[in-house]
């Protein structure tokens, strides 16, 4: 008789492992870019910066804290975004001097959804802030100084299960 009970409990907590986690379900993709904005020499972004597109430097200028003579995109990463748990982008490949956690706190609509997102630099977090994201909407963050220019993160939701 115990032994029936004991393979019967070690049946259901086998079972119960094997069970899918809903928080591990992807919901959708997520865009990061890190470009570095300067007024002085470009040069000093490093070799590996790239051009960035005319209408992503119409886009900054746009907005008056970023605006600046010059552009380059440092990198970029398209991570999935998982229902209940937290994810990292790695915009700097292979390099995790520059990370970006974020986890999704709840939506706001069709296209739309709310976001823990926190950018890390030299494992220190540098800050932290929770937008309301809109399916391929770009939002800006205006990041530290960084060889005598500025970081600028753009985040955006490329796809998006409703």
């Amino acid at each position: 008789m115990k032994f029936l009970v004991l393979i019967s409990i070690s049946a259901l907590l086998i079972a119960d492992l094997f069970a899918q986690d809903p928080g591990m379900e992807p919901i959708g993709s997520l865009g990061v870019e890190l470009f570095y904005a300067t007024n002085d020499d470009v040069k000093l972004a490093g070799d590996q910066a790239q051009e960035v597109a005319k209408d992503q430097v119409k886009a900054l200028k746009a907005i008056k804290e970023l605006s600046f003579s010059h552009y380059r995109r440092l990198g970029g990463d398209r991570p999935t975004i998982l229902r209940g748990y937290e994810s990292w982008a790695t915009p700097l490949k292979p390099s995790k001097e520059i990370l970006v956690s974020f986890q999704p706190i709840k939506r706001e609509g069709p296209g739309k959804m709310q976001m823990v997102l926190e950018y890390w630099q030299s494992k220190r977090k540098v800050f932290s802030t929770n937008p309301v994201l809109t399916k391929g909407k770009s939002l800006y963050l205006l990041g530290p100084e960084w060889r005598k220019g500025r970081l600028i993160l753009a985040v955006k939701v490329l796809d998006l299960k409703d």
